[in-house]
C-alpha cells in the first residue's frame, strides 16, 4: 500500500466480492501491525482496525486498478496515525491488581533478580513479500518411533492463557500471571508453567525468522522474568501455516523456529492443528508433521517438553508419543459448565494403557474460579483429573481470585494423587446410570478411588474389592476432609447428592 511516498506492506489479504481483510504494517522501530477488515464499493474502501484492546483506526483507500482515483490512503483522525510510523500502538488497558492472598506455608527457592520490565525493542525485521495462493505442500519425514525425552515424568501443573484471556493478550498480562502464580502460593503448590498461547506471534522477516508482535517486546525477557519466579515458559505454536487464531505458524520453519525458542528459554512448547489438516489430512501424515516438530526441538538443544494439541483425533493417545510428545489434548477441551467437564472425563475412558512417565493425557483446562460451577463442581473436575492423572492447567484469571478458590485449588492431598510418581491414568471400572466409579494403584500400593455421581438427583455410588482388584480390610481416608473413614473389607458405599464426589486414599 502506497501511503504518501512510503510503501507499506501488506499481509493476509483476503478479497471476497465486497469483503476485504489484510494485516498492514507500518515500518518504524518498533513496526507496528494492524489487522484491518472493510468492504469495497466500486474502487473505495472502507475499513475498520479489528485489533481489540488498540483502539479503533478507521481507513478509507481507493485500489490502484482505478488509474482515475488517486493512490494515496488517507486515515480517519479516530485515532490520527501520523504520515510516518507510531513508536508505539496505545497500551493495553492494565489488568486488575493482584488480590491479596495468604499463601500457605511452603518454602520458598532462592530467586535470581527479575528481568527487567521494559527491554529495548529488536531492530525492525526486513519484512517478507506476502505469498500468492494456498501454501505448497511440504514433504513429511518418515515415520520412526521418537524415544522418550525423559521430561514431564508427571502431569504438567500451571496456567494458560486461553482460558479466560484468548488471543489478547501482552507482555504485561503474562508477567502479571507469573506474579500471582508466586505470591497467592500457587507455585509452591506446584502449579509451575505459565503457558502464553495463541496471540504472542508476528511476521517473519525475509530470512524466514519469526518476530513477536508489537505487544512482546522481547520474548528472551519475558522468559527470563518467568524464570526469576521459579516458574517455567510455555508457548503454543501451529504445525501449520497459520494458528487457529490467523497468527503465524510453524509449516516450513520448524527447526528454526525451536532453535530460536531454545534461545528465548521456552520450556513448554504445544502444537496446534488448525488449518493443517487441509495439507495432511490422514492419521499417518498428522503424525509425521508432529515428528517433523518433535525431532526439530530435540535438535534445539534445550530440553524443551512438547505437547499436541489437535481435538483429540484419530485416537491421539495411541500414537502421540512416537511423535516425542509427552502429552496430547484427547478431546475439545472444557468450558466453564458442568456438562462440559464430564464429557471431557468420558473422553478418557479406555485411555490408561496409553499413559505412565512421560506420556500423559489431556482432557482439557481447570475451570475452578470462573463461576459458572458450584464448589462442589469444581471439587469434582478437581478429583477426576487428579484420579485420571491430568494435566492441571487452569483457565481462570489467576491475577484476580478469591481465597477459596486458591484454597480449591491447593490441596495437598489432591495434588499428591495427581502427581503420583505413577503418573498412570485410572480405569473407570464402574458405571451405573449417571454414577461412576475411577480407581488407579499408586506408586506405593496405595489405591486412588473416585465415587462421582453426574446427575441431578442424589444417589448411592458403591465399589467392590473384587473391581478393585485388592482384598481384605483397608484404611480409608476421605482427601478433601483429610480424616481418615476407619476401615472397609469387601466394598464401599456412598450415598453422594447431585453433582458431588469423594476422592479416597485405601491404604493397608
Amino acid at each position: 500500500m502506497r501511503v504518501g511516498a512510503d510503501e507499506w506492506p501488506l499481509f493476509d489479504v483476503r478479497d471476497a466480492g465486497s469483503d476485504v481483510a489484510f494485516t498492514l504494517v507500518i515500518p518504524g522501530a518498533p513496526y507496528v501491525t494492524i489487522h484491518y477488515g472493510g468492504t469495497i464499493d466500486g474502487d473505495a474502501l472502507q475499513l475498520t482496525s479489528l485489533d481489540e484492546g488498540q483502539g479503533a483506526f478507521r481507513m478509507t483507500a481507493h485500489r490502484a486498478a482505478f488509474p482515475a482515483q488517486p493512490r494515496v490512503a488517507t486515515v480517519n483522525p479516530t485515532p490520527t496515525l501520523p504520515a510516518r510510523a507510531p513508536q508505539a500502538l496505545p497500551a493495553a488497558p492494565p489488568p486488575p491488581a493482584v488480590a491479596l492472598l495468604t499463601p500457605p506455608p511452603a518454602p520458598n527457592p532462592p530467586q535470581a533478580a527479575p528481568a527487567p520490565r521494559v527491554a529495548a525493542p529488536p531492530p525492525p525485521p526486513r519484512v517478507a513479500a506476502p505469498s500468492s495462493g494456498p501454501p505448497a505442500k511440504l514433504p513429511l519425514p518418515a515415520l520412526r518411533d521418537l524415544p522418550p525425552n525423559g521430561l514431564a515424568k508427571t502431569p504438567l501443573m500451571g496456567w494458560a492463557t486461553r482460558g479466560r484471556l484468548g488471543t489478547d493478550i501482552d507482555d504485561d498480562a503474562i508477567r502479571d500471571a507469573a506474579e500471582s502464580l508466586d505470591v497467592t502460593g500457587l507455585r509452591a503448590a506446584g502449579y509451575s508453567y505459565v503457558e502464553t498461547d495463541d496471540g504472542w506471534q508476528g511476521v517473519r522477516d525475509a530470512n524466514g525468522v519469526l518476530h513477536p508482535n508489537a505487544k512482546f517486546p522481547d520474548m528472551k525477557a519475558l522468559g527470563d522474568f518467568i524464570h526469576s519466579k521459579g516458574l517455567k515458559f510455555g508457548l503454543q505454536i501451529s504445525a501449520a501455516p497459520k494458528s487457529c487464531g490467523g497468527f503465524e505458524g510453524s509449516y516450513g520453519h520448524e527447526a528454526d523456529d525451536a532453535k530460536l525458542f531454545a534461545t528465548w528459554g521456552v520450556d513448554y512448547i504445544v502444537a496446534d492443528w488448525c488449518g493443517a489438516e487441509s495439507l495432511y489430512p490422514t492419521q499417518a501424515e498428522q503424525q509425521a508433521a508432529y515428528q517433523k516438530i518433535g525431532e526439530a526441538l530435540r535438535a534445539s538443544g534445550r530440553e524443551i517438553v512438547f505437547g499436541l494439541s489437535q481435538g483429540g483425533t484419530f485416537d491421539v493417545a495411541s500414537w502421540g508419543m512416537k511423535t516425542g510428545a509427552n502429552l496430547w489434548r484427547t478431546g475439545s477441551g472444557t468450558k466453564d459448565d458442568w456438562d462440559s467437564v464430564i464429557q471431557a472425563s468420558s473422553t478418557q475412558a479406555g485411555k490408561d494403557i496409553y499413559t505412565g512417565p512421560g506420556r500423559i493425557n489431556d482432557p482439557g483446562l481447570i475451570q475452578v474460579g470462573n463461576g459458572g460451577m458450584t464448589a462442589d463442581e469444581y471439587r469434582a473436575q478437581l478429583n477426576l483429573w487428579a484420579v485420571m492423572a491430568a494435566p492441571m492447567m487452569l483457565g481462570n484469571d489467576v491475577r484476580i481470585m478469591t481465597k477459596d478458590t486458591v484454597a480449591l485449588l491447593t490441596n495437598p492431598e489432591v495434588i499428591a494423587i495427581d502427581q503420583d510418581p505413577s503418573a498412570r491414568q485410572a480405569k473407570r471400572i464402574a458405571r451405573n446410570g449417571d454414577t461412576e466409579v475411577w480407581a488407579r494403584t499408586l506408586a506405593d500400593g496405595s489405591v486412588a478411588v473416585g465415587l462421582f455421581n453426574h446427575g441431578a438427583q442424589s444417589a448411592p455410588v458403591a465399589v467392590s474389592w473384587e473391581q478393585l482388584g485388592i482384598s481384605g480390610p483397608w484404611r480409608a481416608r476421605d482427601l478433601w476432609w483429610q480424616e481418615n473413614l476407619g476401615v472397609a473389607n469387601g466394598r464401599y458405599v456412598v450415598f453422594l447428592t447431585a453433582h458431588t464426589s469423594l476422592l479416597l486414599r485405601l491404604s493397608k
